[in-house]
C-alpha cells in the first residue's frame, strides 16, 4: 500500500461521517448533530469549498472570514472581505 493511501485512510479514520440526501431542487439537510457542534442555526451562510475533487462545507463565521484575507487578493478583486449580516428570515 502506497503513503497517500495509508494518510487518506488515516484521515477518514479520524473523520466523523454522517450522510444526506440531495432533494429534487438541490437541497440537502445537514444532520442536527453536525449542526449543533458547528452552531449552524437557521438563517448561517455557508461555503462550499472543493479540494482535490472533495466536497466541503464551511459555517462563514467570522474566524473563516479571517483566515481567507489575502487569499482573493489580485488586480481587480477587493482589498478585504467583510461579513455580510445575517439576514432575517422571518
Amino acid at each position: 500500500m502506497s503513503c497517500i493511501k495509508c494518510n487518506v485512510i488515516d484521515i477518514i479514520l479520524l473523520m466523523s461521517i454522517e450522510y444526506a440526501t440531495v432533494k429534487a431542487k438541490g437541497q440537502v439537510v445537514i444532520p442536527v448533530d453536525i449542526r449543533r457542534k458547528f452552531q449552524i442555526d437557521e438563517g448561517t451562510r455557508v461555503a462550499f469549498l472543493e479540494e482535490e475533487g472533495r466536497l466541503f462545507i464551511q459555517p462563514v463565521t467570522d474566524e473563516f472570514i479571517e483566515g481567507m484575507k489575502g487569499i482573493v487578493a489580485g488586480p481587480g478583486l477587493p482589498a478585504r472581505i467583510e461579513r455580510e449580516p445575517d439576514r432575517d428570515l422571518k
